[in-house]
């Protein structure tokens, strides 16, 4: 969408801010800040301001470069095109976009796409020009604005930062959201020196982004409280759209307005104190995160958590998946409980997810063996046989596992956060599952092809275990920024040798192999046959992980699972190594 187009949708010229205004906010870019007052007041005058609602295209690659913008508030995201755009930069107030191109005389080399609902300020391409015969400074600042974008040009953004300015905003009457905004002022101050502006503070609308430019100056974070009510008016509108991250109380239901403004929210923080919210809401907002929580301790819990979440220091544990030999995070767990090390956010693949799952909900690790004593070793769920027109199994067992033990609770409502991933054969791509049922995301990152039958969702999709495609979902994870990760890895390692002791086959086994060397059954060579097909993903995923342990489980067969307790042990010892070896390096996950 070209720039005239954007503001033809926009109201008209009365409704611009005045010149004074524009000023002071084109003193504050480095670009122009070496310009006498006097012209900058020019500059003022003759500019226009362009509003972009969040959802909406500035402008796209490819269009002809007629201007130059400053963003004067907002967030936007310059991306390259693509079927998988990648963020190349993320714009916020007092950033300039789009000298490159008019220096060029071309098109637009990317898109630059509202995050949040913004405004900017347009310099058209004639005085641009002027600015750079006429005045030295602006050349000589312009060439250094150029040379450091062209240090990260079409590259993908650095890993997210930790936020500095956090709004909270209420999405409905019922929502606490004054309480969780004193809460989560009170868990921050644990982490660093916190300045909070709320409307009671009676700062005038033309003033805002000054003082919030002291304050951004002065602390380390800064949280603009909405406070309760519900509606979206002039002050929360600026809470959200000032915000790196905005956290969005709701009590259940959302108010018309936001409803309306959905996209406004996007990758926010969904806390939900009381009952849950339709799935219709998730794939409006699409929240980066939601959690629903009950009132009292409970919500001081989940704030404190959200606090070292968003200050980069939550820990996370990602396991993998490796059927049976998944047992060994049993023994993970064990060590890392009694090391102390607080584990607040937790995602995995296929058996790794399972094991997460239960840690998410609350199982300590006594409980966590007894439950998979009961249901792996007692029951053994792999076993009941079908045939094979569809699958080996037909998952009844495993379905029936999920339901017993988590019958309709949702991954949403978790004591502590958690995602898994499975595998679209339709789409050929990575799902993650961040809310909805917890048993029907668990079966379907549980799912291994050709074992059990796929599970086809309500959007249509085919999904099958996670672990085709990423059988360590480490980046997943830290895309976040929110901390350091553990990430085990019990994944088939190479050269491998057969579980158990090298025999020939019998006269049956001759017959049905066609050879009398021993060799693993389907069951087995398939699971193997999926951990090798994610190799390179898993390899990938180690380098964003901050500490990895990789129990020795060669020779333990995948679904061997009578070998619980012996796997459990080789967990512990690998997990006691690692944390060793971490401390002795200087570093701490406590």
């Amino acid at each position: 969408m070209e720039p005239d187009r954007v503001r033809a949708s926009m109201p008209n010229d009365d409704a611009q801010p005045p010149p004074a205004s524009v000023a002071a906010v084109l003193g504050e870019v480095g670009l122009l800040a070496q310009l006498p007052v006097e012209l900058r007041a020019q500059l003022a005058a003759e500019a226009s301001t362009v509003s972009v609602r969040a959802g909406e295209f500035l402008f796209r690659e490819g269009d002809p470069a007629r201007s130059v913008f400053v963003v004067r508030c907002g967030r936007l995201e310059v991306v390259s095109g693509g079927p998988a755009p990648v963020v190349i930069r993320v714009l916020k107030r007092g950033a300039v976009v789009g000298e490159l191109a008019l220096l060029g005389e071309g098109a637009r080399s990317a898109s630059v796409y509202a995050r949040r609902d913004s405004e900017l300020i347009e310099l058209g391409r004639e005085r641009f020009e002027w600015l750079i015969r006429t005045v030295p400074e602006f050349a000589v600042a312009l060439t250094r604005s150029i040379g450091r974008q062209l240090a990260v040009s079409r590259t993908a953004a650095a890993p997210a930062a930790v936020p500095r300015t956090l709004g909270v905003v209420a999405l409905d009457p019922r929502a606490p959201a004054a309480e969780v905004c004193d809460l989560l002022a009170r868990a921050l101050r644990e982490h660093g020196d916190v300045a909070c502006l709320r409307r009671q503070d009676e700062v005038a609308p033309d003033d805002r982004a000054a003082v919030l430019d002291r304050l951004e100056r002065d602390h380390e974070i800064v949280l603009l409280a909405g406070g309760d009510g519900g509606s979206e008016d002039e002050w929360s509108a600026f809470c959200r759209d000032e915000a790196d991250v905005v956290v969005a109380v709701s009590s259940g239901r959302l108010d018309a307005g936001w409803l309306k403004r959905s996209a406004a929210l996007r990758d926010c923080e969904l806390l939900v104190v009381g009952a849950g919210v339709p799935d219709r809401v998730f794939e409006l907002v699409a929240p980066r995160d939601t959690h629903v929580i009950g009132a009292g301790a409970q919500l001081a819990s989940a704030v404190e958590a959200l606090a070292r979440r968003l200050t980069g220091r939550a820990v996370g544990l990602v396991l993998s998946g490796g059927g049976a030999r998944a047992f060994a995070h049993l023994g993970v767990l064990d060590e890392l409980h009694a090391a102390g090390v607080r584990i607040d956010r937790l995602g995995g693949a296929s058996m790794g997810a399972l094991v997460a799952s239960f840690v998410a909900a609350g199982d300590d690790p006594d409980e966590l063996h007894a439950h998979f004593k009961h249901f792996f070793v007692d029951r053994n769920p792999t076993n009941d046989y079908g045939l094979p027109a569809f699958s080996l199994i037909r998952g009844r067992k495993t379905r029936g596992m999920l339901e017993e033990r988590f019958a309709d609770v949702r991954i949403e409502g978790l004591p502590r956060r958690f995602y898994c991933v499975s595998c679209d054969l339709v789409g050929r791509s990575i799902v993650v599952h961040r809310t909805g049922l917890l048993r029907d995301a668990l079966y379907a990152s549980l799912a291994i092809p050709g074992i059990y039958p796929p599970l086809r969702d309500g959007a249509g999709r085919l999904l099958v275990d996670g672990g085709v495609l990423d059988n360590l979902p480490v980046e997943t994870m830290a895309r976040a920024a929110e901390g350091p990760i553990i990430a085990v890895d019990v994944g088939q390692p190479r050269g491998a040798a057969l579980p158990g002791r090298p025999r020939r086959l019998g006269l049956l086994g001759r017959a049905l192999a066609g050879t009398d060397v021993q060799l693993p059954r389907i069951g087995e060579t398939l699971l193997r046959t999926l951990t090798l097909g994610s190799a390179d993903t898993v390899a990938g995923a180690l380098r964003h992980a901050d500490l990895v342990i990789a129990p020795r489980v060669e020779g333990v067969g995948m679904l061997d699972w009578k070998s619980l307790d012996r796997v459990r042990e080789i967990g512990r010892s690998a997990a006691r190594e690692a944390l060793d070896a971490y401390d002795g390096a200087g570093l701490r996950l406590r």
